[in-house]
């Protein structure tokens, strides 16, 4: 089944200060979205806006053409899965029983996991080439290990939309590139529709089908990766000038330019 995650008007504060403004934007089913911006600049708190767990001053989001605010915080869960940028200590569990944590929606207060929500935990891991971690020690395994784990936690959550805060965060250069083009592929193979807030704008070229850029609380621009990823708008959302180098006529790389590292 086809599931849009669509965002309308969205506003937020803390107190009296604004850190959302008009956020409007859509995702469509099988579709991966990065959002840029610089720190402080409310990427994770949209994607805590968009599971409910903050509500907005006003706006609205929709799941198809359901509000959310309908909704319970136990059945959102049921059709969003956030997997979160700061990894929480977890009591000595072996990684399998984190992953399947991610059944909670769908287990009741009184039961345990069964049979068939370990056979979802398994499946994740493996979707991410993880399963050899099943077994080991979720607190003594590498922060890069962990945030595998906790992505497939959210994977056996088999809810349609997945939100990820920093996704790349305490990965080496191998895995981020490994570990996006994984998750890539689960749009296209499981037609999930995944929302990551990012901080690398070329690994947002590479890997995103959409690309939403906030700064000063709203959005600047939005569109496709071959829209939007342009050296001007680049510039615009770091306040620093970019040097923009073509791979091909779809893909680029950008760096600062070497005034603003400090180089002659």
């Amino acid at each position: 089944m086809a599931v849009k995650l669509e965002c309308r008007s969205l506003k937020f504060k803390y107190g009296q200060t604004d850190i959302l403004n008009d956020i409007s934007f859509c995702v469509e089913s099988g579709s991966f979205c990065a959002i840029l911006g610089r720190n402080g600049s409310g990427k994770t708190t949209l994607l805590h806006c968009l599971n409910g767990v903050l509500k907005p001053c006003s706006g609205k989001i929709y799941i198809n053409s359901l509000d959310i605010a309908s909704l319970s915080q136990k059945n959102i869960a049921k059709k969003i899965s956030l997997v979160p940028q700061e990894h929480i200590e977890i009591f000595p569990f072996k990684v399998i029983d984190v992953v399947v944590m991610g059944r909670a929606p769908f287990i009741g207060m009184t039961k345990t996991p069964g049979k068939l929500d370990y056979k979802y935990a398994m499946e994740a891991l493996q979707n991410l080439n993880a399963q050899n971690l099943a077994k080991k020690n979720f607190n003594r395994i590498s922060g890069g290990e962990r945030q595998i784990a906790l992505l497939a936690m959210a994977l056996a959550q088999a809810s349609k939309i997945m939100l990820l805060d920093e996704p790349t965060n305490h990965l080496d250069f191998n895995n981020q590139y490994h570990l996006l083009g994984r998750i890539k592929n689960l749009c296209k193979t499981n037609k999930l529709s995944v929302v990551a807030s990012m901080h690398d704008p070329n690994l947002a070229m590479f890997f995103a089908d959409k690309v939403i850029m906030i700064k000063n609380n709203h959005v600047i621009a939005q569109g496709t990766a071959r829209e939007v990823m342009t050296m001007a708008n680049i510039s615009e959302l770091y306040d620093t000038q970019t040097t923009q180098i073509k791979i091909d006529d779809n893909k680029s790389f950008f760096l600062p330019e070497a005034k603003a590292l400090g180089k002659n």
